[in-house]
């Protein structure tokens, strides 16, 4: 299934994402309550206010729940491996940047000798 195309907007309404997700709109309100990552802000008349991000997360849990048939115990799982491994990945470019930072350092000491 090819993903949707999202239009080049700042933010949605809730119909929009529904249309974009093909998920009708109290699916959406469900999963707010159910994933973090489905909680969109909101405007100061306290509509919906999704992000292409938010929209991306949207069609992440779609994938999970519906292509992949995960449960919502499942997909709650799967989306906190996920982030524990971007995580890790955050961490070993933090070290790696930080001995990169170190030897060159090192070699500029070296170089004004």
């Amino acid at each position: 299934m090819e993903p949707p195309k999202i239009p080049d907007k700042l933010f949605f309404s809730i119909g929009e994402v529904s249309k974009i997700a093909e998920i009708e709109p109290h699916i959406l309100r469900y999963w707010e309550k159910e994933f973090r990552q489905a909680r969109p802000k909101r405007n100061k008349r306290g509509e919906r206010n999704y992000t292409k991000k938010d929209i991306e997360a949207v069609l992440k849990l779609r994938n999970l729940l519906y292509k992949d048939l995960y449960t919502i115990k499942g997909a709650k799982q799967k989306l906190r491996e996920r982030a524990t491994k971007e995580e890790v990945k955050k961490e070993d470019l933090i070290r790696f940047l930080k001995q990169i930072r170190k030897e060159l350092v090192s070699l500029r000491r070296t170089l004004k000798r």
